[in-house]
């Protein structure tokens, strides 16, 4: 009998470990809403309008981590009720409403609310709440957003932003072009300006991770010389400090003026057997602004696909990542936040 490649036993556990955090991700934004309708005496209210579909997925999550193990379920009901009451004095006036925006399909309302995960309602209008549980110093991720339009679409304080936006578009082509070409040659065949089903007759994968090394080096080569110009755009940017420190609230998560940023973090205890509480973090817009203005954008690495902007209490990592087949022209960019010092590898 065969064994199972590393790499499949790799891609099994990462996959393992995304459900179990869509699980707890789902069932946290339910059990904080359930917790400020309670307190608010409009429980009722919030079941009613709970969509069907909904209902039905969070009792799969819920028996999912049953399964898991028992001690998560009892852990997040922990951690959303000292969460809830730490969101509940931020909202100044009565609340006659609280729904789920996760799962609903009007688009018109998740693009007017960005990364919202709860929309509590007040008499004089909607509190936008982006909920996370993340493990303790780890980095947060705060948006997601298509490499060809990040500039344009997150930088539009900016004149300059649709031509900035070109010019990476037309690099990021120019890139790839490159990337194929070798690798292609590598293998001894030509590159016609996209990989084709050669690629996968020859025994290659379409997944970055799944690459010979000398492969891999290549396509990291690519991300690095593509974040690199990234960087050079943003640092000309950079001068123009107001409105730069305006488009980064965007990138951290506040992409509403109303946002509430609520980030839940806890840490393994027991050898991984249980979780604890370590602390709440609350923030919005009016907070933030007084930090992002103070924004440091620290030196480039080459060595790497990422960049960093330093702030008083926080960093922003923007990191390129392929949107899951490294063999097309198009990247995603991920943004994520981390709290507190961040040490530096010796």
């Amino acid at each position: 009998m065969h064994s199972k490649p590393k790499n499949n036993i790799d891609q099994d556990v990462l996959r393992q470990d995304a459900l179990i955090n869509e699980c707890k991700g789902n069932l946290f934004e339910y059990l904080v809403g359930l917790r400020l309708s309670q307190l608010a005496h409009i429980e009722q209210d919030f079941h009613q309008n709970l969509d069907s579909r909904l209902k039905k997925q969070l009792k799969e999550y819920e028996s999912m981590l049953r399964k898991i193990g028992p001690d998560i379920l009892g852990k997040l009901m922990e951690f959303s009720k000292q969460t809830t009451q730490q969101i509940f004095p931020r909202i100044k006036e009565n609340i006659v409403g609280v729904s789920i925006v996760g799962k609903m399909e009007n688009l018109r309302i998740k693009e007017e609310f960005k990364e919202a995960d709860l929309l509590v309602a007040t008499h004089s209008g909607i509190i936008p709440i982006s909920l996370k549980l993340s493990k303790s110093g780890a980095f947060v991720n705060t948006k997601s957003a298509g490499a060809k339009s990040f500039i344009e679409k997150y930088f539009s304080y900016f004149q300059d932003a649709g031509f900035y936006q070109k010019e990476l578009n037309q690099l990021i082509e120019r890139n790839y072009y490159h990337m194929g070409q070798t690798l292609y040659q590598m293998i001894g065949l030509d590159f016609k300006g996209e990989f084709d089903e050669s690629w996968l007759e020859e025994g290659y994968s379409e997944l970055p991770g799944q690459l010979p090394l000398e492969m891999k080096k290549i396509v990291q080569k690519n991300y690095q010389q593509t974040i690199s110009h990234i960087y050079a755009i943003l640092e000309k940017m950079s001068h123009e400090r107001e409105p730069f420190a305006r488009s980064l609230l965007n990138l951290i998560g506040l992409g509403h003026p109303d946002m509430l940023q609520v980030i839940c973090f806890n840490k393994k205890i027991n050898n991984g057997e249980s979780y604890e509480l370590e602390s709440i973090y609350i923030g919005d817009c009016a907070e933030k602004m007084q930090e992002v203005g103070h924004f440091e954008m620290m030196p480039f690495n080459p060595q790497i696909s990422s960049l960093e902007i330093r702030f008083p209490g926080f960093q922003l990592q923007i990191r390129i990542k392929p949107m899951n087949k490294f063999t097309t022209p198009s990247y995603k960019i991920n943004c994520s936040v981390h709290y507190g010092v961040k040490h530096a590898k010796s």
